[in-house]
């Protein structure tokens, strides 16, 4: 049972988990029948909830308490260095509109990706006040991510792989606690999810997956100025240099895995041998972390099979056996543009948590 002191946020977060009448709310949080109301009528003027009445069978009509996500919107904004994709999504991260437009990688793009927000805005048909947040998906976060926007809204920003990390755990991952997200394209990146919420570490620099040293490649140089880092042996622009070494064509991650995908030998044995090479590192996660599932993104990872392959072939035999039993590999389910998804349950976990929710209902 929660605890008498249960406010607004808690009684919202368990109408969006299932309990739908006053009576449930009540055997779940303890709460006497006036706090309950008070409670309940507090999200019905924020508008987060609706009440709804079903036929009466002789008695009262029973009442059923519904979450709305139409109360408001989030902005989602993801960040490149060519092009911004903009999604103005409800409180279900359901989009109602998406934008997207070009960046010149030379000029300064806060105020084009700014203009592209209110754009969208304007295409939705939704006015700037009902905005509840903004969360906005780039490759390095600046150090202090929330700063105001179209009012009180915050905006929060957060790395891409974290973005795509929790876009799949809240789609297709919601009974698994503890995630890693492997993005694997010209860089090698990680996305922790633990207890639905991205695990930054102290400095936000959590998941640095790609500069883990990899046995074999003591002689690979690294652009952080290390040795044998994971990203530089068998990162998607490395496999790419081998190929093209070897007479193929091979400009980028994407061609690596196009020419695996189509059976050219030397591709499919690079793609293997990063799997076992990204296994090895996976392992020692693995036994560390313990996730209930590993979940491979990025480029390299359309050829799942290959990449797959050679991951099993080193993750499962160098992992403790208790820490494998039930542990899920799979192919992301999401293409690699979800982390506009990912922005936006950032923002919507951010305004829905029962902290904000209380704060908000009191006024402040």
């Amino acid at each position: 049972m929660v605890e008498a002191s249960t406010g607004a946020g808690a009684v919202l977060r368990l109408i969006r988990g299932g309990a739908t009448t006053r009576t449930q709310l009540a055997l779940t949080t303890g709460l006497s029948r006036s706090t309950l109301a008070e409670r309940v009528h507090a999200l019905l003027v924020l508008g987060l909830v609706t009440e709804t009445h079903g036929a009466s069978t002789g008695g009262r009509p029973p009442a059923t308490l519904i979450f709305n996500p139409t109360a408001g919107v989030v902005l989602a904004t993801s960040v490149y260095s060519d092009f911004c994709r903009v999604a103005v999504c409800d409180l279900d991260a359901k989009p109602l509109i998406e934008h997207t437009v070009e960046l010149d990688p030379d000029a300064a793009s806060d105020a084009v990706v700014r203009a592209a927000a209110l754009e969208a805005l304007a295409l939705a048909g939704v006015a700037p006040e009902r905005v509840w947040a903004v969360g906005v998906g780039v490759d390095e976060p600046p150090a202090h991510p929330a700063t105001p926007f179209a009012g009180d809204g915050p905006v929060l920003v957060d790395r891409h792989v974290n973005l795509l990390a929790l876009a799949e755990q809240w789609t297709h991952w919601r009974e698994v606690d503890h995630l890693l997200y492997v993005f694997v394209g010209a860089s090698i990146e990680c996305g922790i999810v633990s207890h639905g919420k991205v695990h930054r570490g102290a400095r936000g620099a959590a998941g640095g997956l790609g500069h883990i040293r990899v046995r074999g490649y003591e002689d690979v140089l690294c652009p952080c100025g290390n040795t044998g880092c994971l990203e530089a042996a068998v990162g998607g622009r490395a496999l790419a240099e081998q190929l093209t070494a070897q007479g193929l064509r091979a400009d980028s991650a994407a061609d690596v895995a196009a020419l695996a995908r189509n059976g050219v030998g030397p591709a499919v044995q690079a793609v293997r041998t990063a799997g076992r090479a990204i296994g090895e590192v996976l392992a020692e996660c693995v036994n560390f972390y313990n996730p209930g599932a590993i979940v491979l993104g990025g480029e390299l990872a359309e050829a799942s099979h290959h990449l797959l392959a050679g991951l099993r072939e080193t993750a499962f035999a160098r992992s403790l056996p208790m820490a494998t039993r039930d542990l899920i590999v799979s192919p992301a389910h999401l293409a690699a543009d979800a982390g506009t998804l990912g922005a936006a349950v950032m923002a919507i976990e951010h305004v829905l948590a029962e902290a904000y929710v209380d704060r908000t209902a009191n006024g402040h």
